[in-house]
């Protein structure tokens, strides 16, 4: 039972490892985006030096493509409000789902902060649903095309 369970969330998540984008902090980037039919999961890494530090009260995912904005809903691994220091260290947050046409998101922290840094176009690509029309018939065979 946990193995199906297990089976069936790994067919109906979609993930992307180190997406294009563009970020005007070059101390933090997008490596993973995990989307699933009840949430969207971003992996960020950040790199700092031991005199720089991260702070982080909220974040908003939006779509460009329908300019819808998505409220973060949680801190996975960290906790918001407080300052890490020095490290490198590698933070996921979860935001609701967004929908499949998703193509291309933009990451914003949100708050107090007075220089937040914004990840954009951070590229998803959009899982296509193949649609197969029979187009020759060639020795008995019928050959699919997918488009």
């Amino acid at each position: 039972m946990t193995l199906m369970l297990v089976m069936a969330f790994a067919v109906s998540a979609q993930t992307h490892n180190n997406p294009r984008q563009r970020s005007n902090n070059k101390h933090v980037k997008v490596t993973k985006v995990v989307r699933t039919k009840t949430s969207t999961v971003l992996t960020l890494q950040a790199n700092y030096d031991k005199d720089m530090y991260c702070y982080l009260d909220g974040a908003t995912l939006t779509d460009e493509v329908n300019g819808k904005r998505y409220n973060a809903r949680k801190a996975l691994n960290f906790q918001w409000k407080k300052k890490y220091q020095g490290r490198n260290f590698t933070f996921r947050i979860e935001f609701p789902a967004i929908p499949t046409s998703a193509s291309v998101v933009t990451f914003r922290e949100t708050g107090s902060s007075g220089n937040p840094f914004v990840i954009n176009n951070i590229a998803i690509p959009v899982k296509q649903n193949k649609s197969t029309t029979p187009s020759t018939q060639k020795e008995g065979k019928t050959i699919i095309i997918n488009m």
